[in-house]
């Protein structure tokens, strides 16, 4: 049976801009699924996608499975093993370490794309390159107002990067000189982390979390194994 991954695009070296849609396709490639890639382009699809957003996968029954951690559970349903001897100790480990990449580092690349001026004209570039003024400056309001109902927008910038700090040093103390964040063997934990690690390292993030990601160079290494393990081999769009 053929799945499909329904995912925003990518460029300049991104699987895709969507960190979340690079973090699905690396479970579905880690999980030995026969799979394919679709890009998502026109918003009226994009609108009728379960939660109006990516990444979201279809079987070959028309069902749609939608977001990452969604399309974990429904791979594992079917046999895949991301985890594998685990201790209930390491599986807790690796779940609080999923949510703080999800939910506080996400906080910091969106901040980092959609606040911060230099970062969104990064994504105006990029991104949104082509798309006009008008709906794209309305999107990118409400994302703020977002992010401040969130309360991540509200600290100052030295805040951020500080917090920004904190998160990354914590990371790179549970890699140590691991291969990867649980070992030897990539796990659940590194496809969620190296895409997001990633996208803080460079643009269209804006510079002021850039250098603080560059800083962390064994993150850096980190995040190529991961790609060069995974990402290089997956599936791109037609």
């Amino acid at each position: 049976m053929m799945l499909t991954l329904l995912t925003h695009g990518g460029g300049d070296g991104f699987y895709s801009y969507s960190m979340f849609c690079t973090k699905a396709a690396l479970l579905l490639q880690m999980s030995g699924e026969d799979w394919q890639r679709q890009d998502v382009h026109d918003p009226a699809e994009l609108a009728r996608m379960p939660h109006t957003k990516l990444p979201v996968v279809r079987d070959d029954t028309g069902t749609l499975i939608p977001d990452s951690e969604g399309i974990r559970r429904f791979l594992e349903d079917r046999g895949a093993e991301f985890d594998a001897g685990f201790s209930a100790v390491q599986k807790g480990q690796s779940r609080a370490l999923i949510r703080m990449v999800d939910e506080s580092l996400w906080l910091q690349l969106m901040c980092a794309r959609w606040l911060e001026d230099e970062g969104w004209a990064g994504m105006l570039q990029t991104v949104f390159a082509g798309v006009p003024e008008e709906p794209v400056n309305g999107f990118r309001a409400k994302v703020l107002d977002g992010l401040h109902f969130t309360g991540h927008s509200r600290f100052d910038r030295a805040e951020r990067l500080k917090r920004l700090e904190q998160d990354l040093t914590a990371i790179e103390s549970i890699l140590g000189d691991q291969r990867f964040l649980f070992g030897d063997q990539m796990t659940a934990a590194d496809c969620s982390a190296a895409p997001m690690i990633e996208a803080l390292s460079r643009a269209p993030a804006a510079p002021q979390a850039v250098e603080v990601t560059q800083r962390h160079g064994k993150l850096l290494a980190y995040v190529s194994r991961v790609m060069e393990q995974g990402a290089l081999t997956l599936p791109q769009a037609a």
